[in-house]
């Protein structure tokens, strides 16, 4: 079953886009199908998390150009504070238990949507006037 996801390319426009998880795996490592994932949001107590997928960093050698927006943006969402290069693909989390593990990938909700456009329309902004 397909779901939206959102994509932020290094040139820092957002996309959100249908196929959660294949095209969304795509998208993450486009040149070397090896994305890795990561927690932004944990899911937990029946509520839905925030998933990060970039490009696996053993493949980078320069082949992807830093991503400054999604790095804003992760850090933001309260993700990790790590430099991203290259496409980053955010999609839901829902976990099977209380105890958060194991979780399975989801569609965005309406308001995660919502989220992520906004958050990366301030991180846009303050790029574009300077720190």
């Amino acid at each position: 079953m397909a779901g939206i996801y959102a994509l932020i390319d290094p040139d820092g426009r957002l996309e959100f886009r249908d196929g959660v998880p294949d095209r969304m795996l795509g998208n993450s490592d486009p040149s070397h199908g090896i994305p890795v994932a990561f927690t932004i949001q944990r899911a937990a107590w029946g509520g839905n998390g925030l998933q990060g997928h970039i490009g696996n960093a053993s493949c980078l050698g320069g082949a992807y150009p830093p991503n400054r927006i999604a790095t804003g943006v992760v850090t933001a969402l309260g993700g990790p504070q790590e430099y991203i290069f290259g496409n980053l693909t955010i999609c839901g989390s829902q976990s099977f238990s209380v105890s958060g593990a194991p979780y399975f990938l989801c569609a965005l909700t309406e308001a995660q949507q919502d989220l992520i456009s906004d958050v990366h329309t301030a991180v846009s902004k303050r790029a574009a006037n300077g720190p």
